[in-house]
């Protein structure tokens, strides 16, 4: 048998079972049965279908990526090269260039980059680890060197078409077709070709391929330069599905890309592995990932999922290696004791870590100060009940640090001077019979149609669309802590922290001198009891925007424009909340203010996709509560009134607070 040839091994149903790509295929049936278990909406044919948009560009980076490791090789810049193509190709397209043509250049930047990888790694003989580490950080650099911290939106609906269309008739998307089309012809060129079994011959012995007269740099830069032009299509297609291109988009898509590969099959050292077992890898990968988000589990934790079935992926083929290899050689019962020995100790290492990560991690504040659990029904909302024992998550839509503890600061913050807001009787108050409800000043909303959503951003505020609301009021500002100091004290109210006796509550920010400030620390049912209380609620998702940005879908409550004089975040410098109403130059077109910044605020909807949204956050679930607005510690792209935001109905953070609203006759 020569390098150039693979053994063709037939043996028993046995030796056949034990293949990698059937564990696989048994893998996914197990996925499958576990969901439908879990989740009757895991079978329906368009969710199923739905659930490839959101590792197809992974899986065509991937196809490349397979040859790179069978080479013995590694492609770090596969993310970073993506978004390079896809910023150069919008780019042009924003300078009047044809979409098509930008999308051709974009592609030739990708090849482009990825020969010079091949180059650095064939010709120059520098470890492809250190190569496509530094070229990680070159693309991604020229990407962001190009648009800085800019958004380009407005593709053309045929462009969109790539990453968000669907095959005429069906549930099929067209990217699917697309990434199945070139899955056949990467696998017949890896196991029907010459070229393909040069590939396998390189990974398994370069020096003696190069003696056996086979081109071997000539073969590295072609595979270079082919994951170069696959990570280029990728992020064509990302661009497509979600409407825009950023210098970040694709970060960290590298690692899953590897995971992908590994856990197809692909011996990481090179030399062997199948394109059937990779692209059944990716579909394993997409339907656990899927799966656990149709019951609420939380990324991370998908996750560490997914890391055990990578270990799972590595281990359990050196078993089998390793047990053939003692029956071969006639070792010892004690030898092969010790050896199995070994793997179910580290088994168990991962079941017990995996359990530890579950019980400490999976709560909604992992690592953070957690209130109690929330009660079974919402106080003065529309119920939706939900059992105390569910497990519940914080999804992070627009990711931002946790936010420092208030600090204070040099001045005190200046009182509104425009519009004056009562401030309700403290705790000093001797009781409930001279407690009367705060005069709370509102503003009217009129019904009709606004401008809701966002394409041009993130893509859970897509698509954007025209929403026809009726008539309703919102209070004018932020509730504050003397209110709902007035409120607790005349009704006896417990917060949700305070059940779970949390270090700090809402009592711990209503310090002297900030009566005035919004109240923080309260949780969605704690809002939720306050407005009912009021005779009012807390607003829809919908009417808090409407409310915020009036008709014409501006960015901001006072324009496109940010301005961080209007505004109470990051770049504000109080590290804290301000009173309410301080920033009266940022209020709304009808007058509602602090609605950009001071402090996040509950809405009443839940977190869920948008009407006409192909996008699937892991996050959706009618179990959390969108907030709005951004807080004290946001940057401005997280304060604009179409961001959101999601949290479990008994969190309660140092920047979240609310605000009441009710209908009202036109």
């Amino acid at each position: 048998m020569t390098l150039l040839s693979r053994p063709q091994q037939r043996g028993t149903v046995a030796s056949w079972l034990r293949r990698w790509e059937i564990q696989i295929v048994f893998l996914i049936a197990a996925a499958v049965l576990v969901n439908t278990a879990l989740s009757p909406h895991f079978l329906d044919v368009n969710n199923l279908f739905d659930m490839t948009f959101n590792f197809m560009e992974k899986a065509i980076i991937a196809l490349a990526m397979t040859f790179i490791i069978i080479r013995s090789d590694i492609d770090l810049s596969v993310a970073s090269s993506l978004a390079m193509s896809a910023i150069v190709m919008a780019s042009l397209y924003q300078s009047g260039v044809n979409i098509w043509a930008a999308v051709v250049i974009g592609l030739a930047v990708g090849l482009l980059g990825g020969v010079l990888n091949g180059v650095l790694v064939a010709k120059v003989k520098l470890p492809a680890l250190v190569v496509t580490l530094g070229t990680l950080s070159l693309y991604r650099g020229v990407a962001w060197t190009i648009v800085g911290d800019l958004t380009i939106k407005n593709f053309p609906a045929e462009f969109n078409y790539l990453g968000q269309g669907y095959i005429p008739g069906t549930p099929v998307p067209f990217v699917l077709v697309l990434f199945a089309a070139l899955a056949v012809i990467f696998g017949l060129v890896l196991h029907r070709t010459t070229f393909g079994r040069y590939v396998y011959a390189i990974g398994q012995n370069e020096e003696a391929c190069r003696f056996s007269g086979v081109r071997v740099d000539r073969i590295k830069i072609a595979l270079f330069a082919a994951s170069g032009l696959m990570s280029a299509l990728a992020g064509v297609v990302m661009a497509a599905r979600f409407g825009s291109a950023r210098a970040d988009i694709g970060q960290g898509f590298e690692l899953d890309v590897i995971t992908a590969v590994v856990l197809g099959g692909v011996d990481i050292g090179g030399g062997s592995g199948t394109m059937p077992g990779v692209v059944l890898a990716l579909f394993l990968l997409g339907i656990v990932r899927f799966g656990m988000s149709l019951v609420n589990i939380r990324g991370q934790i998908q996750s560490i999922v997914v890391g055990i079935l990578l270990i799972v992926a590595i281990l359990v083929p050196n078993l089998t290696r390793g047990t053939a290899t003692v029956r071969r050689e006639g070792r010892s019962t004690a030898s092969r004791t010790r050896t199995w020995i070994a793997a179910a100790g580290a088994g168990l290492l991962v079941v017990v870590v995996a359990g530890l990560l579950f019980q400490f991690g999976y709560g909604p504040f992992a690592g953070m100060e957690a209130p109690g659990s929330a009660p079974g029904s919402d106080v003065g909302l529309p119920a939706t009940a939900v059992s105390s024992t569910e497990v519940q998550i914080e999804p992070t839509p627009t990711p931002r640090q946790a936010p420092p503890t208030p600090t204070s600061w040099p001045t005190p913050t200046p009182e509104p001077t425009t519009s004056s807001r009562p401030v309700a009787a403290s705790s000093a108050v001797a009781g409930p019979s001279n407690l009367s409800r705060p005069d709370v000043p509102i503003v009217k909303i009129p019904a009709g149609a606004f401008l809701f959503g966002s394409n041009e951003y993130e893509p859970n505020e897509a698509p954007q669309q025209k929403v026809d609301l009726p008539a309703f009021t919102v209070d004018q500002f932020e509730v504050t802590n003397a209110e709902f100091a007035a409120f607790a004290t005349a009704t006896g109210y417990v917060t949700d922290a305070e059940k779970a006796s949390s270090k700090k509550t809402w009592r711990s920010y209503f310090t002297a001198g900030k009566d005035n400030h919004p109240v923080v620390k309260v949780s969605f049912n704690d809002a939720g009891a306050f407005c009912k209380w009021l005779g009012r609620r807390l607003p829809t998702e919908q009417e808090w925007e409407k409310a915020a940005r009036g008709t014409d879908g501006r960015d901001y409550p006072w324009g496109d424009a940010w301005d961080s004089t209007r505004a109470n975040g990051q770049q504000s410098g109080l590290r804290g909340t301000a009173a309410v109403g301080s920033f009266h130059s940022g209020a709304s077109p009808y007058g509602a203010e602090d609605m950009s910044g001071n402090v996040w605020e509950w809405t009443s909807s839940p977190y869920l996709a948008y009407p006409g949204s192909s996008y699937q956050d892991p996050n959706y679930s009618p179990d959390l509560r969108v907030t709005r607005g951004g807080g004290w510690f946001d940057d401005p792209k997280t304060m604009r009134t179409s961001v959101r935001n999601a949290l479990t109905r008994d969190a309660g953070n140092d920047d979240l607070g609310f605000r009441c609203a009710a209908d009202t006759a036109q």
